[in-house]
């Protein structure tokens, strides 16, 4: 596989991630939550992902994205939770994986002199 085909790869793999996580947070802060249209969405993104395979996650932030669809995989999958204990869960992790990336976009201190 040459350079560009990788790196092609790996943002193809980095904005479905993005959009798996974008989706799923909006969906489930929505008042009228409807988890089979959810499910479907979600699903549907999930197979995209799985059809990329073999790109390298280096950062932590591609890690926590790659962590929160296995775990959606595994809360759909789970029969025995109730839908608002799956709500729950997945709301809280996306908002911790989006919070880590605001983090990262405001790390920098702008006007700050040399000599402080």
């Amino acid at each position: 596989m040459n350079l560009g085909h990788e790196k092609a790869l790996r943002v193809k793999y980095m904005r479905l991630q993005e959009k798996l996580l974008q989706s799923s947070a909006t969906i489930l802060k929505l008042e009228n939550f409807n988890y089979e249209l959810f499910q479907k969405k979600i699903l549907k993104i999930l197979t995209k992902i799985d059809n990329i395979s073999g790109v390298k996650t280096d950062s932590s932030y591609l890690n926590s994205l790659k962590n929160f669809s296995e775990l959606l995989k595994r809360t759909l999958q789970n029969d025995r939770l109730k839908i608002e204990e799956k709500k729950e869960i997945l709301l809280k992790e996306a908002n911790l994986i989006q919070k880590q990336k605001n983090k990262k976009l405001y790390k920098r201190k702008k006007h700050v002199s040399e000599d402080d």
